[in-house]
């Protein structure tokens, strides 16, 4: 909650001129807002979007009572919702669902379109293809980027198949055990492969700490400072691990005090916003614990399923909030990637649902609702809307699931060419492109003309 209200500026550079009252509601289950205490037997039945929108409703209707009631005396106030990522979703559902609550939302980097079941049919792999985009020339990055990664991942497999390989591999990532394998050469492809998504969404114009949880910072433009490494076409050898290797300490070693880098069975320290990383990936990744030495594989594969084992009985035992059981319930975000021949990614991983669901059971006791947003979130039949303002960057690899396109006269869509992650949302800076205050203009724009409506609306009452 923190992280979200100190980074969206948005609103707090417009609520004294629109004369607004802020108010931010914290999701159920996240942060403070837990309705059961730990260890509460099927506590995290309740954590729901359909839960969380109905919160929402009735924390407005609090706010709308007169003050002798303990509200604010509101009735006649318009009310604007805004939400990036997730939050741009439950935003544009809860106007949807509930347009006596809130007169308009923006939703930033809003992917309600990025499931199965949906006609046109969702493409799995346009976030990879959107993570990749980033990382062309097209995307502003060093030309060679890509096609050293790909040339990259074949590589270091073949390595692993000689002593001289395995050496080279070990060197040339500062892994912090020695490569003793060919699967130990697969998970560090795995690991190589993790933060480019995080990256991506995080591909804004200046430094910022919002894709890492506020703790440590990303450089600007993440994604073209990590291609920096691999701008050379022709690298190979040991002078392309350490190229890899440097590319991806942009996030890993962003803080510029690791000493090893990897420790196995795809252990690393990516550090996402959570909810908007592809569920394969977000769940190879955690925080590295081994101390800067080299450990036997065992070791390190052993430490790090007990450090997992530990971590899945405290998430169900501790009614805390996780997007992994929101994934594994309603929020089904499909995902394959390497196997359109677009993406920097190898080898192919197709989503099979049925791998997914059996994780979720082994994990929550539970089994994705996979069509839930189609059936009970209006899917992509939302055109009989109204008063949401859907923003997307094209530098987000969101925004192949967002909506691109006007859907009505008040259901819009904008457009941010240069825009990462909900980046309309945040702080104004210095740095910003012309799109990105074009898009906030709009927003301004259409808010001005909701509170209009409503004043509109009571004027007429009054009559």
């Amino acid at each position: 909650m923190g992280l979200y209200v100190n980074h969206t500026g948005l609103m707090w550079e417009n609520a004294e001129d629109f004369g607004a009252l802020l108010v931010f509601a914290e999701h159920r289950f996240y942060g403070a807002s837990k309705p059961f205490p730990d260890g509460t037997a099927g506590c995290m039945n309740w954590l729901t979007s359909e839960q969380a929108m109905a919160d929402f409703a009735t924390l407005i209707d609090k706010l709308r009572e007169p003050v002798a009631q303990g509200g604010l005396g509101a009735a006649k106030s318009a009310v604007i919702g805004f939400g990036g990522s997730y939050g741009g979703m439950i935003g544009s559902w809860f106007r949807l669902k509930y347009p006596n609550s809130v007169d308009g939302v923006i939703a930033a980097s809003a992917p309600i379109w990025s499931f199965v079941g949906l006609d046109p049919p969702y493409d799995f792999e346009s976030f990879s293809e959107g993570v990749t985009y980033d990382m062309s020339a097209a995307g502003g990055s060093a030309g060679a980027c890509v096609a050293n990664l790909r040339k990259a991942w074949s590589a270091i497999e073949s390595a692993a198949g000689s002593a001289e390989g395995r050496k080279q591999l070990s060197q040339g990532f500062r892994t912090c055990y020695e490569i003793a394998d060919v699967d130990d050469a697969l998970d560090l492809v795995q690991w190589a492969q993790g933060p480019w998504g995080n990256m991506a969404m995080g591909n804004y114009p200046y430094p910022s700490t919002y894709l890492m949880h506020g703790q440590s910072w990303l450089p600007a433009y993440p994604v073209r400072a990590a291609c920096e490494h691999l701008k050379d076409p022709e690298l190979s050898g040991l002078a392309l691990f350490e190229g890899v290797r440097a590319a991806v300490a942009t996030q890993f070693n962003n803080t510029g005090d690791q000493t090893c880098f990897y420790n196995g069975d795809g252990a690393s320290s990516l550090s996402t916003e959570g909810g908007t990383v592809p569920r394969r990936v977000r769940m190879r990744g955690r925080k590295m614990t081994d101390p800067p030495r080299l450990v036997h594989r065992d070791e390190a594969r052993a430490q790090g399923r007990r450090q997992r084992g530990r971590a899945l009985q405290g998430e169900a035992n501790s009614c805390d909030g996780t997007w992994d059981y929101q994934w594994c319930t309603e929020m089904v975000q499909p995902f394959t990637t390497g196997c359109g021949g677009k993406d920097f990614h190898s080898p192919c991983d197709r989503y099979n649902y049925t791998t997914s669901a059996a994780s979720c059971q082994a994990n929550w006791g539970v089994t994705p609702r996979e069509l839930w947003v189609r059936r009970g979130l209006g899917g992509k039949r939302i055109q009989d809307g109204s008063n949401i303002v859907f923003s997307n960057g094209l530098m987000d690899p969101w925004h192949g699931g967002g909506i691109l396109k006007n859907l009505s006269d008040s259901i819009l869509a904008v457009t941010i060419p240069n825009g990462a992650h909900h980046i309309d949302l945040m702080f104004s800076n210095p740095a910003d492109t012309p799109d990105i205050l074009a898009a906030r203009a709009v927003e301004r724009g259409q808010m001005r003309k909701w509170v209009q409506e409503v004043a509109d609306r009571h004027a007429r009452a009054e009559l």
